[in-house]
């Protein structure tokens, strides 16, 4: 059996595994790392290289500073504040969906969700409004900003943008937001008719987040709570300039930390209880899987597989469908970067083939790609509310397939009026 079969026979069983759910899903996510060990489909080095990332320290981090909110009472005082506008859940959801829309435009879509988490704990324990709506909504926003603007999913929209480029297309810093804009309009009117009422609902108890669980009000002295804000905007500030000052954004998150429990807002104690665990496995383990799809080959034979669909049509909208589920399908497995290098050569040559601009395909190719929302496994923003929001892996699927299908309607529709497949 070749490398390539057999990491993508791994991979359907980790599938059925995390939609069975007859085991836990971390325990599926370290059975699946030790299987790829253990058939050398990648190294131990390789296998353990995910929990050393980046990614996971800025989103720790930014958890941690964001909680301050919570642990002076701050949170409390947004919830109050909040909740005069916003005063049903139904209400709150919409809200969350555009502020996390429009701080992701600017901010990582992974930073925003973390500073939401705390917030939108607060807001429930005070409201008794669902916690795991709200910060499915605060995801789901998260994920509509990074199409705004060309700095919201930088590697995705810099990579095609590149690429359209190259081909000798213009593509300027709002070009992403002619799709994006109307997607996020799309996203709400959904939401507000239909999509509010797929959220799950799960109970916050037996929750193993003790912070989050008590729904005593919080309070700490005025200068704690100012500290809190203070260090949570430096944060804040330092990420988005953070090519202009050189400190990378998991720094300026590790700074805030320790700034924190100087200041004595945390003790070091509960800084460390608010990290999960959970969460810190399930970022973390993954990174093996997509390591062995990459490097054997099984990417590249999934993506040839859109060929052999797509056979001899000249349907330009039959191929614009096929790219788009078979690149949404790829991505919850895998980073939508990788996606996007591998299809985009083919998707480039089937456009030549059937004779069509190749900029429209390419951006059905990047919208696409950034639909990593139908499993916790998908991307750092999914991972990071799994365990905040008690979810089951199919929740997610529940939850955004609809959001997702109406995306694709979307796309097919809007995409060739903005990009025209032919000249």
């Amino acid at each position: 059996m070749s490398p390539a079969t057999l990491t993508i026979l791994i991979l359907i069983c980790a599938v059925a595994s995390f939609l069975l759910e007859k085991i836990p899903v971390n325990m599926t996510v370290m059975l699946t790392m030790i299987a790829l060990v253990l058939t050398r489909l990648v190294t131990p080095k390789e296998a353990v290289a995910g929990f050393a990332s980046t990614t996971i320290l800025m989103l720790i981090g930014v958890v941690i500073v964001g909680s301050a909110l919570f642990e002076t009472g701050v949170c409390d005082k947004i919830a109050a504040m909040v909740t005069r506008y916003a005063k049903t859940e139904r209400q709150m959801i919409m809200a969350i969906l555009i502020l996390a829309s429009i701080m992701s435009a600017g901010l990582s879509n992974s930073g925003t969700v973390a500073v939401f988490i705390p917030i939108i704990m607060g807001i429930c324990t005070s409201t008794g409004f669902s916690h795991s709506k709200l910060l499915m909504s605060a995801f789901l926003g998260s994920m509509a900003g990074g199409r705004l603007t060309l700095v919201g999913d930088a590697a995705i929209n810099v990579l095609i943008g590149d690429q359209i480029k190259e081909l000798g297309y213009p593509f300027g810093f709002f070009e992403i937001s002619k799709i994006g804009l109307p997607l996020t309009i799309i996203m709400l009117l959904y939401m507000y008719f239909i999509g509010y009422k797929m959220l799950p609902d799960i109970k916050m108890s037996g929750m193993d987040d003790g912070l989050f669980t008590s729904s005593e009000p919080k309070t700490a002295p005025f200068w704690k709570q100012a500290v809190s804000v203070a260090v949570l905007l430096a944060v804040f500030v330092g990420m988005i300039f953070e090519n202009q000052t050189g400190i990378p954004s998991y720094m300026v998150a590790i700074i805030g930390v320790v700034a924190d429990v100087l200041f004595g807002i945390f003790t070091e104690k509960q800084a460390y209880q608010l990290v999960s665990i959970k969460t810190v496995i399930l970022l973390g383990g993954m990174t093996p899987l997509a390591t062995a799809l990459k490097n054997t080959g099984a990417a590249q034979q999934i993506a040839d597989l859109l060929i052999t669909i797509i056979g001899g049509s000249t349907n330009v909208y039959f191929i614009t469908v096929v790219i788009f589920l078979l690149t949404m399908v790829m991505t919850q497995f895998m980073s939508n970067v990788v996606t996007v290098t591998l299809l985009m050569p083919i998707v480039i040559a089937i456009a030549g083939t059937i004779g069509v601009i190749p900029s429209a395909l390419i951006m059905v190719l990047g919208i696409a790609s950034t639909m990593s929302i139908l499993s916790p496994i998908a991307c750092p923003p999914a991972n990071l509310i799994y365990s905040y929001g008690g979810y089951k892996f199919s929740d997610y699927l529940k939850s955004n397939i609809g959001m997702a299908l109406v995306f694709l309607v979307a796309c097919v529709a809007i995409i060739p009026l903005i990009w025209p497949f032919y000249a």
